[in-house]
């Protein structure tokens, strides 16, 4: 079980609050009447832990004394495996909810659940910005719409697998050929009908794999692709749904494909889900025409709060989060981002 910690380390001219990840059994620590806590992306859990505790390379996470700050995982599991249905005490006198998974139901619990007087919900990891419809209903709240800290940057790539030979071969597969694989109906359903194909089994059928659609990964992959979720392969065409950037479902299966975040996998060659001892157990495709591409991540808050002293001291420009040195050991050396900080102010998608 993973317990709160203090690290002694002082910024000078803000004040200091307590980050600390509560585990997911009902019994650990709940938050307190004055704590922070945070919900959200599976993508970015980890670098909000490791702002909070600090990181498994021995890097300071940020200061208590006062309130303090409890990042909940978006899953019951800590090498982020999908628990479907398992719940979390937000606040401590208050009955347990689902988790919210991901980025689009975190920001869903965060604009259409928690709106009473007394917030349970500080902030929301975010691996995309909030849609129009996020901030509308923000707007709609009277909190004058929703506020962005981009704290980096993430790569998103198609895995296969590494444990046996993928039949993928070392073409790539451009975005067009994504889309055709990951649209409903499907219009690639084989390796051979890829273009530029030069794997081993043409024949094979491929395994198509996406996260849940609450998802931000999710949802900005198939944004990537041109595609709506009511245009997306069904379960009943092939597609399968997992956790997403969880390794598993594709590393044995020659025929998987899956989105996946190059932040995620350098924790997986640090040994960071292996006790320290470094796996290698997907690779992600690149070169030519293939899908990568690049994507800030964010935390998000009530535009309302921007001038509260934890949002002061921890988001807002000279917080914590802006100041490189302190934030980009965690970030960037054990979480695996491109340490990119910037306010973005109010933003959402078109």
């Amino acid at each position: 079980m993973r317990t709160i910690s203090k690290v002694g380390l002082g910024v000078a001219g803000v004040a200091v609050l307590l980050f600390a990840q509560a585990a997911p059994a009902s019994a650990d620590a709940a938050a307190q009447g004055a704590d922070i806590v945070g919900i959200g992306s599976d993508t970015i859990q980890y670098a909000s832990d490791f702002l909070a505790d600090g990181d498994y390379l021995g890097n300071p996470g940020f200061n208590a004394a006062g309130a303090r700050v409890f990042s909940f995982d978006a899953t019951g599991d800590a090498r982020g495996t999908l628990t479907a249905g398992a719940t979390v005490v937000l606040r401590a006198g208050t009955f347990p909810v689902v988790r919210p998974n991901g980025s689009g139901g975190g920001l869903t619990y965060f604009t259409q659940t928690d709106t009473g007087a007394v917030k349970k919900v500080q902030f929301v990891r975010s691996s995309r910005k909030p849609t129009k419809a996020e901030d509308d209903r923000a707007i709609a709240n009277g909190w004058g719409g929703l506020r962005c800290y981009q704290l980096g940057l993430d790569g998103l790539k198609i895995a296969t697998s590494k444990l046996v030979t993928s039949n993928a071969g070392t073409g790539g597969i451009s975005t067009a050929d994504l889309k055709k694989i990951y649209s409903s109906p499907p219009q690639i359903t084989t390796w051979g009908q890829v273009t530029g194909y030069n794997g081993p089994n043409a024949g094979a059928t491929i395994v198509p794999i996406l996260p849940p659609a609450t998802s931000g990964t999710e949802q900005f992959f198939i944004a990537q692709l041109g595609l709506t979720e009511a245009q997306v392969r069904t379960t009943a065409e092939g597609l399968v749904r997992a956790e997403e950037h969880d390794p598993a479902p594709v590393q044995s299966n020659a025929n998987a494909i899956a989105p996946f975040s190059t932040a995620r996998l350098v924790m997986i060659h640090n040994g960071y889900f292996n006790n320290g001892t470094a796996q290698d157990p997907i690779n992600l495709l690149s070169g030519g025409s293939t899908f990568d591409v690049t994507r800030p991540v964010y935390f998000i808050v009530r535009n309302s709060e921007i001038n509260t002293s934890w949002n002061r001291a921890l988001f807002a420009p000279g917080g914590f989060l802006s100041q490189a040195f302190l934030a980009q050991p965690l970030i960037e050396d054990a979480a695996g981002f491109t340490y990119q900080y910037a306010d973005a102010g109010l933003c959402h998608t078109a």
